[in-house]
């Protein structure tokens, strides 16, 4: 089996990425659910034998992929913990999954379930709805069909199932059938992955510009942070570039840890760097699936480019398209004024008209045909409205309009969760339940965060 292969930070950044230690076709993360498992633990019809089985089965299968894939040019993550139930998931690990050019998800029965193989694949489906070079192959083992994979969470919130994973011709647990398995795996990626280019992303810009002010504090103050948001203490020791894997760690944390991690850095920082940290970080709250909705109506195929989000709060709206694109200036966030119901559909959608096209730097006297070309050159453009205040009808009507003159723009509409908005119009929603918790947690650590570089952000503000 190869070695696990140390955090991407600790390639010298000054190296070009095929000389990397990543390999000249990158880093190919391999995901699996390899935890023994108690009986208590296993599914109806299941026994400890052949869950013993599958485990052995699969050692020798990863066996066999760290011994083809680094002589193609790859470089392999193995990592061999797993996730029990009430565990958090090791920070650390985040950094090889956004560094990662592909990942191989085994599925056997042990990993329909997983939550450390779902909290893996969900940060990798996430990376490749927001256009990150990433490339994803699930591999079904053993007796496990597509059927399987649509029932579990990895299909039900995930949509791997959609993803024509590999289906091996044997698929027998035995020491042939990996060898072979392992040749198949091998052959698909060897087709699929040409060697390292530019490997740029939204993702990578975020850490590249956190890890920047990160670097500007001290080794124990950076200790301090990491400790506080739960990395190990021994995988601190050996990672070179700190700054970096710090960064990387803040998007798979909780935002109140985050928040904490913040305190024990921000003394060490001027005042402008606070407060380009804070704009980075503020957007965590959101959860991944959120972002990765709103991120999904930007595709240019969505049927209908408007997200919604139970909120009044228009901060908790930029933060929603912020997350999803990871703060990237490529892509472009704006706020528009309020829709009322003292104003005709004609003066709202005039006034939302002036106020996007002065946000855009776009002339007042472009025709149509000329806002759609310069839209078309941007990688995307997110508003958010403010839709209480009026009928249901008339804030689909102006959407809908806005929509006719702004060629591919995606709308965050928002309004509180008892809205009418919500049963009248059919608008797909950011989360599956964005509760009053949920708000309120969000809400105090924007105003938590914001207070960090002096911006005093009360938490019932609807701004």
């Amino acid at each position: 089996m190869s070695p696990r292969v140390p955090l991407a930070d600790e390639a010298n950044d000054e190296i070009a990425p095929s000389e990397t230690l990543f390999g000249d076709r990158g880093l190919v993360f391999l995901s699996h659910s390899s935890r023994p498992r108690e009986e208590h633990e296993l599914g109806a019809g299941d026994t400890l034998q052949r869950h013993e089985h599958r485990k052995a089965y699969l050692k020798r299968l990863l066996a066999a992929l760290g011994d083809r894939l680094p002589p193609l040019g790859f470089a392999t993550w193995l990592d061999q913990k797993d996730l029990e139930k009430g565990e958090c998931f090791d920070t650390l690990i985040y950094d090889a999954l956004l560094r990662c050019r592909s990942a191989v998800i085994l599925i056997d029965r042990d990993a329909l379930d997983s939550e450390y193989v779902l909290a893996e694949a969900t940060i990798l489906t996430f990376r490749r709805t927001v256009g990150d070079p990433v490339h994803l192959l699930p591999v079904l083992l053993g007796d496990v069909t597509d059927k399987d994979v649509k029932a579990s969470r990895l299909g039900r919130v995930l949509r791997l199932d959609a993803l024509l994973p590999l289906r091996p011709a044997n698929r027998k647990q035995n020491g042939s059938a990996a060898l072979s398995t392992a040749d198949e795996i091998t052959q698909e990626l060897d087709e699929s992955i040409t060697p390292c280019d530019d490997a740029d992303s939204s993702t990578q810009r975020w850490i590249d510009h956190v890890s920047s002010y990160l670097s500007r504090v001290t080794d124990e103050a950076l200790r301090r942070a990491a400790k506080t948001i739960g990395v190990d203490s021994e995988e601190w020791q050996t990672t070179r570039h700190k700054p970096r894997a710090l960064a990387a760690a803040f998007l798979s944390c909780e935002p109140g840890l985050v928040y904490k991690a913040l305190q024990e850095l921000v003394p060490q920082l001027d005042p402008h760097q606070v407060q380009r940290a804070v704009q980075y970080v503020q957007p965590l709250w959101v959860d991944l699936g959120a972002a990765q909705v709103v991120m999904a109506a930007n595709n240019r195929s969505a049927p209908d480019r408007v997200v919604g989000l139970s909120t009044r709060a228009y901060r908790l709206g930029k933060n929603l398209a912020e997350r999803a694109t990871a703060g990237d200036w490529r892509y472009h966030i704006h706020a528009l004024p309020e829709i009322t119901g003292e104003d005709t559909i004609n003066e709202l959608v005039e006034r939302c008209d002036r106020t996007l096209r002065d946000a855009l730097n776009l002339s007042h006297h472009d025709t149509p045909q000329q806002l759609a070309a310069q839209l078309t050159d941007m990688e995307g453009v997110f508003v958010v409205l403010r839709c209480d205040s009026g009928d249901p009808s008339t804030a689909r009507a102006v959407m809908e309009e806005l929509r006719v003159r702004f060629p591919g723009i995606v709308i965050v509409a928002l309004a509180p969760a008892d809205h009418r908005l919500w049963k009248a119009e059919k608008i797909k929603s950011a989360y599956e339940s964005f509760t009053r918790a949920k708000e309120r947690a969000a809400r105090k650590y924007v105003s938590d965060t914001a207070k960090l570089a002096d911006d005093e952000i009360k938490v019932d503000s609807d701004d």
